[in-house]
């Protein structure tokens, strides 16, 4: 319950929550997917559901709101969140610093994954219809549409010399087909209907990744 002692955006980022989610008394999972570029869009996961997104245009800002998120809702939780990020690796110098950045601020966890994934036609992506209510950036579907990929996980220890390989083309990620797939648990779904129930909250991201990447196992 809000009261003039709490913070209110702390208040409201839980009553957000508790609407797409579910109320819980502890979240556990925090998952960011980042496009990176003059500007950043970044969607926000909560628990594997969609929670928020936003357009960037400074990198402070973009570790500003990751910072937010993170002390809101591991506040009074017994144990630290597990935090994913996913970064589009287009321009590689600008993904280097973000993750440099990240390592800088979260080594130290047990539960951090840092994934960096091919950017190939992202941005060309465009939402057919929004049932939701808020208007989406160009960044901001390009970065939903990066969530959905696998990519190269990166660790404390190695980021640099898979940031070097990548610089040389010695490594190569897998491109995505994201037009639409089958699975023996979903009916057949465009991108445009996975990307419209997950923002609707009907689809956690686990298995929009599931359905969208079952055609290429």
């Amino acid at each position: 319950m809000y009261s003039k002692n709490n913070d209110f955006g702390k208040y409201f980022l839980h009553v957000i929550a508790a609407v797409r989610i579910g109320y819980k008394k502890y979240y556990s999972t925090l998952t960011f997917s980042i496009d990176p570029g003059k500007k950043l869009g970044l969607m926000v996961f909560l628990d594997d559901y969609y929670l928020d997104s936003y357009c960037c245009f400074e990198k402070s800002d973009f570790f500003a709101i990751i910072h937010k998120y993170i002390t809101i809702f591991e506040e009074e939780n017994p144990t630290l969140m597990k935090l994913n990020f996913k970064l589009g690796r287009g321009v590689l110098d600008i993904t280097y610093d973000l993750v440099k950045q990240i390592y800088i601020m979260f080594q130290n966890r047990k539960y951090l994954r840092v994934c960096l994934i091919d950017e190939f036609k992202s941005s060309q992506f465009k939402l057919p219809k929004n049932t939701i209510g808020k208007k989406f950036t160009k960044d901001e579907i390009s970065a939903l549409i990066l969530a959905f990929r696998f990519g190269i996980d990166v660790r404390f220890d190695n980021y640099d010399d898979i940031f070097n390989q990548l610089r040389m083309k010695k490594i190569f990620i897998k491109k995505t087909k994201t037009e639409q797939s089958k699975n023996h648990d979903e009916p057949l779904l465009s991108l445009d209907e996975v990307v419209e129930k997950v923002l609707s909250g009907k689809l956690t991201l686990s298995n929009a990744i599931e359905i969208i990447n079952a055609n290429n196992a």
